[in-house]
């Protein structure tokens, strides 16, 4: 792309120098006609050769297709450059939308596991008020077994009292009826 500018800089460099070229030597010509004396019949004789320059066609021609071929080249280039963008681009948006759902899946197994831990821990706490009930029933039974025991002692001791109460009553009895 420089080398395209710089071939433009440098042709309207010479074209800028031909133009100031030609005016100075029109002024000379003009100057110059000034001075000299033309006679009728001489036809203009007697004048100074001028130096021209003569432009090549083929030259000319050559460089604008140089000039059509840089450009033709820079052309391709800026499309090769804004494909490859685009292609860059693309395959960003690509790893972009793959990361977002890896995130996603990873968000989703997060999600999972603490559910899950959400139920092992309410199966824990389920199992420990579970022993915790078996453990009091095992303790009230023991408690009501005690107790039984107890009740049973204390109805076999009030029985044995009574029987005793009531032999000793009876033999009283007997006794009284036997003396009398």
């Amino acid at each position: 792309m420089s080398k395209a500018t710089e071939q433009n800089d440098k042709l309207k460099r010479a074209i800028i120098i031909s133009a100031v070229l030609h005016i100075i030597l029109f002024a000379v010509l003009i100057w110059s006609s000034f001075d000299e004396h033309i006679e009728a019949s001489a036809g203009g004789g007697g004048g100074s050769a001028i130096d021209a320059v003569m432009v090549d066609p083929g030259a000319v021609v050559q460089q604008y297709n140089r000039q059509q071929d840089q450009q033709a080249s820079a052309r391709r280039a800026e499309e090769e450059r804004k494909k490859l963008q685009q292609q860059q681009a693309e395959e960003l948006q690509q790893k972009q939308a793959a990361e977002q759902e890896r995130l996603k899946q990873l968000e989703k197994e997060r999600l999972a596991a603490q559910e899950q831990q959400k139920q092992a821990e309410e199966a824990a706490k389920l199992a420990q008020q579970q022993q915790q009930q078996a453990e009091e029933a095992a303790k009230a039974a023991a408690d009501a077994k005690k107790k039984a025991e107890a009740e049973a002692a204390k109805a076999a001791a009030d029985a044995k009292k009574k029987a005793e109460a009531e032999a000793a009553k009876a033999a009283a009895d007997a006794k009284k009826k036997a003396e009398a």
